[in-house]
């Protein structure tokens, strides 16, 4: 017996079988681990606040125990796709994990207030933001022919005795025939181009008829009725729309700053004809 564990295969064996067995009891207790599902009683409370920021209400017992069972379903499922390994290289995983980092840098804290002389300049500084389009109200009859003959004697009439039938003058339009405070924009989508510089060069709204101007639809008499031309709006009109968008401005540059830190962190291999 003695001259038997002295034996080095013995002692081989024996060895063997340890590692064996600790190697059984660490796998064991890890599946274990990865087997279990634990929902604390801080989860409880965190599923519970969010519930209650979307409904506007507590959950009632029923919503809980359907909060619970949706939880658990998701981190079973979840532990079930990483050990198939359908998060490796998994483009859709990846992105949706960088879109989460993303949101939480966003919510990393709220940018302090600025002075109004920050937001003046802002204001200066990006001018076609803010900017308020001219505006036109017009009225106007339509002829689908450029050389229309009934064009200048409609016209004379409509400045003589009375336009109380303009309505039923020229030829069908398949759009409206009265516009209300159109923006400039607007007035070259619905029209073309060729027709709102036009109408922007007629004198005045002195509710006189004018034309014949030329669109993409054809031929038109028009009337002003009203007139505003482009200006840029003061700060005390539009302050909280600057705001807004000084806001955003700075919490994007954070988040950028955040996320190149982020980069910064790792060492960066490109490799194929671009690393050449």
């Amino acid at each position: 017996m003695t001259r038997l564990i002295k034996e080095p295969l013995v002692h081989f064996v024996l060895l063997a079988v340890v590692i064996f067995g600790l190697y059984h009891f660490v796998t064991s207790s890890r599946q274990s681990a990865d087997r279990t599902i634990v929902i604390t009683q801080a989860d409880l409370e965190r599923l519970a606040s969010l519930y209650a920021v979307e409904a506007g209400a507590l959950p009632t017992e029923q919503d809980m125990r359907a909060i619970v069972t949706d939880q658990i379903q998701q981190e079973a499922l979840a532990r079930e796709a990483r050990r198939l390994g359908m998060a490796e290289d998994d483009t859709v995983v990846q992105r949706r994990l960088a879109q989460k980092m993303t949101f939480m840098l966003s919510d990393l804290g709220q940018v302090d207030a600025p002075s109004d002389d920050v937001l003046e300049a802002w204001l200066q500084d990006n001018r076609t933001r803010f900017e308020r389009p001219a505006r036109f109200s017009f009225d106007h009859v339509f002829f689908s022919a450029a050389d229309d003959p009934r064009i200048g004697d409609v016209l004379a009439s409509l400045n003589g005795a009375g336009d109380a039938e303009w309505r039923a003058l020229g030829d069908p339009f398949m759009l409206q025939r009265r516009y209300a405070d159109l923006p400039d924009r607007e007035i070259v989508r619905l029209f073309g181009g060729q027709f709102a510089e036009q109408l922007t060069g007629l004198p005045g709204n002195d509710a006189s008829w004018q034309g014949p101007l030329s669109s993409a639809l054809g031929t038109h008499l028009v009337r002003i009725t009203r007139r505003e031309d482009a200006r840029m709006p003061s700060l005390a009109e539009i302050r909280s729309a600057v705001l807004q968008d000084w806001s955003e401005h700075e919490q994007r540059q954070r988040s950028a700053e955040e996320i190149r830190s982020i980069v910064d962190k790792y060492e960066i291999v490109i490799e194929g004809p671009a690393s050449n």
